[in-house]
């Protein structure tokens, strides 16, 4: 979720009421000016939640919690902090996506929500009343009370089902459009329902609102599932399917990531609460982020086809990006889990996740299957391969541990193989020190062309100078020659019979220095520079040159606060701040454009 300028933040604190926001999870009694109620945060049998209405503000003496209306909604929701205020904000009305207050805005997406909500009825009342779909269920081994845990539909096969009862309710074609659940014919214009006889998956969000629908095919259809499209309320990358399941995590201290609805549904029908699936065909960084606000201990587990092998992999570099570490659970004979589950159970599923593999055993057994080692060639194709997984390991201590096992379990030298991984190591060194050093020059390069072009500016017009001076400050904190050349050009004197370029080379100048005056005088056109109103847009592109850099260095202070839910409250003032500061900047910076 985008940064949210400081100030919509005070206006939405502004309008929360504590005690309503809090009365919605906790029994309140009003005690003198304050209220009391059992804690939510922990067990208890006597009362010693206090909600103060004046202050804003909660606290226990039972367990310590404590804070404000914000703090309080992030820890009973489970929410960062950006998305509490959203949490919140919806409460209130406010749309603040864009960065404003919309009420209008926020009006449209909560009809949105409406419809959604409706057609997920519609769909459920469905498959309650047809003998299609509940034909599927009980061929699938479902359970009935999943029906109503996951609200599953079914889309029957006409073709406008859905859009005349929509329509009789009172929304909009556009509208109904804008989600997806109607589609327009391109050849004839005419509306069709987008599910047709299709079992229906309804989408839910953090929030319990219904935000999208999937839909698989229930007769050979040439797409066997087909999704919600991304809309004002459905962004796939940020969510996953079974959020409710999130809830279940810290009663088990894992969570399994699946590749599909159905892979949840069926592990539900076995018990298992404790399992998402990622929308699309591939993880993303925002619903690994969204799984590792609890639990950093995760279990992969895609079906052991080439496609589940390959996904697994994707995600375990995702994962690996948030320093997290997952299991991979490897499913035999090509099975998916609900076939794995209906052939061997529950208790053979459980040793599958006991026997799961790290990362780099995980990868290490699939490069044993990819090659045949008794093949020289392949071999050394393997060979690489290994010692390139074992290079990316950082800590040598374990790096050890892993090449003492690796050779043993395939005879290998067990020097020559550091030997290998030494080399690839050194090569990384290397390749990081350059890639820094081409950073600074590129840096050093910018700062040098904007120092030349605002020496020729104070040099050629001393009218304009002390302005150009003025706005080039910022210089002496990015490029050590800005002092240096600058004292020698308030040296010049423009009475003098000596040409400008001849005196500046009589001061006594290092070779350096020397060479940056050369670059000054390279010019072909010295009256361009005595050109007023190429000095004043100049000035203008200077001032937002400098409102630039400011706003890249904080960028760069920024991006090192990325991961916002594990900073501590002192950092997330400083993330606040930091978000606020580059805001008005981009403001600022519009304006000069």
């Amino acid at each position: 979720m985008a940064y949210i300028p400081e100030d919509k933040i005070d206006e939405i604190k502004d309008q929360l009421d504590i005690v309503n926001i809090i009365s919605e999870y906790v029994d309140l009694k009003q005690s003198g000016n304050n209220y009391i109620g059992l804690c939510p945060f922990h067990n208890e049998k006597t009362p010693s939640f206090t909600v103060s209405s004046q202050k804003g503000i909660f606290h226990c003496f039972g367990c310590g919690e404590g804070g404000d209306t914000i703090s309080f909604i992030m820890k009973k929701e489970n929410l960062s902090y950006p998305e509490a205020i959203q949490f919140l904000a919806d409460k209130l009305g406010i749309f603040i996506e864009t960065g404003k207050v919309d009420k209008e805005l926020y009006e449209h997406r909560k009809k949105l929500y409406a419809i959604n909500n409706e057609a997920k009825l519609f769909f459920f009342h469905n498959l309650l009343t047809n003998p299609i779909p509940k034909k599927y269920i009980v061929e699938r081994g479902l359970k009935k009370e999943l029906i109503n845990k996951f609200m599953i539909g079914y889309a029957t096969e006409k073709s406008q089902d859905l859009l005349n009862y929509m329509l009789k309710k009172g929304f909009k074609i556009e509208d109904l459009l804008e989600l997806g659940l109607v589609k327009q014919s391109k050849r004839n214009n005419s509306l069709y329902d987008a599910y047709r006889n299709r079992l229906i998956f309804p989408i839910i969000d953090l929030r319990k609102n219904i935000i999208g629908f999937g839909g698989r095919t229930l007769v050979d259809d040439r797409a066997k599932y087909i999704n919600s499209p991304e809309s004002l309320v459905y962004h796939k990358s940020n969510n996953v399917y079974g959020v409710m399941n999130l809830r279940n995590v810290s009663k088990e201290n894992k969570v399994i990531l699946v590749e599909g609805y159905m892979d949840v549904i069926s592990l539900s029908n076995y018990g298992i609460d404790y399992s998402v699936a990622s929308l699309g065909t591939s993880l993303t960084i925002e619903q690994a982020k969204l799984i590792s606000r609890y639990t950093k201990n995760v279990y992969i587990c895609y079906d052991g086809d080439e496609a589940g092998i390959n996904a697994a992999e994707r995600a375990l570099e995702i994962f690996r990006s948030i320093n997290i570490s997952p299991n991979i659970v490897k499913i035999p004979d090509g099975l998916d889990p609900d076939d794995y589950l209906k052939k061997y159970g529950r208790d053979s599923f459980n040793q599958l996740l006991e026997n799961s593999l790290n990362p780099i055993l995980y990868k290490y057994n699939n490069l044993i299957n990819e090659y045949d080692l008794n093949d020289i060639d392949q071999k050394v194709i393997f060979l690489n391969k290994l010692t390139e997984l074992l290079a990316e390991i950082e800590s040598k201590l374990i790096r050890d541990e892993y090449i003492n096992r690796f050779s043993d379990d395939l005879s290998l030298d067990r020097d020559n193989l550091q030997y290998e991984i030494n080399k690839i190591l050194n090569t990384k060194t290397i390749d990081v020190k350059t890639k820094k050093q081409v950073v600074k020059n590129q840096s050093d390069k910018g700062y040098k062309k904007i120092l030349l072009e605002s020496l020729r500016y104070i040099i050629f017009n001393p009218n304009i100078s002390e302005d150009i001076i003025e706005v080039s400050k910022f210089l002496s904190e990015k490029t050590e020659f800005w002092t240096k050349t600058l004292d020698i050009v308030k040296k010049i004197d423009y009475n003098s019979e000596k040409s400008i370029k001849d005196q500046i080379y009589d001061f006594n100048i290092d070779d350096k220095t020397k060479l940056i005056f050369d670059a000054v005088f390279k010019v072909k056109d010295y009256n361009y520079y005595l050109n007023n109103d190429n000095a004043e847009n100049y000035i203008k592109s200077m001032e937002k040159n400098k409102l630039i850099i400011e706003r890249e260095i904080l960028k760069s202070q920024f991006i090192l606060l990325e991961d916002y839910d594990k900073l501590s409250d002192e950092l997330k003032n400083v993330y606040n701040k930091l978000a606020m500061d580059i805001f008005k900047l981009d403001i600022d910076i519009k304006k000069m454009t």
